[in-house]
This record gives C-alpha cells, sequence and structure tokens, in this order.
C-alpha cells in the first residue's frame, strides 16, 4: 500500500535542499497564508480535452520543459 514510515532527518533534509534551492534563486516568502493550498497546471487541447496535467509537490521543482512541449504540442496540433 507503499506505507511509509516517519523520518525526521529525511524530511530536514528535503527542507534544507528546497531552502538552498530557493537561495539560490534568490527567492524569498513569508509565513502568510494557506501554506497547504497547492495548484498545478492543465493544458487543453483545441477538443478541450486535457493533454497534459501537472499537480504542484511542495518543493519539488516544476517540469517547465514538460509544460512548454505540452503547449508547443497543441499549438502546432501534435496533440
Amino acid at each position: 500500500l507503499g506505507f511509509t514510515t516517519f523520518d525526521p532527518y529525511r524530511l530536514y533534509k528535503g527542507y534544507k535542499t528546497m531552502t538552498a534551492r530557493l537561495n539560490e534563486k534568490g527567492l524569498t516568502g513569508n509565513l502568510k497564508g494557506e501554506g497547504l493550498v497547492q495548484g498545478g497546471i492543465i493544458v487543453f487541447g483545441h477538443d478541450g480535452k486535457a493533454k497534459f496535467a501537472y499537480r504542484e509537490e511542495t518543493g519539488k521543482e516544476v517540469p517547465i520543459h514538460d509544460i512548454i512541449s505540452a503547449v508547443n504540442a497543441v499549438k502546432t496540433g501534435n496533440n
């Protein structure tokens, strides 16, 4: 079923990696707002059907190249 155990070291390591990436890019933030709300991206084709979907995962890099490829595929009609 994919059960995992709580690993504080892994959590800390992931936080440090994410913080380093944000600092490297010069991004700052605050602790205001709803931190558990996540977003995502859906690319629709000309037929109105979803051709690509990305569900945000906190701390993970957005697959920008995949998104651009999906948009270009819809634009050129290769969907």
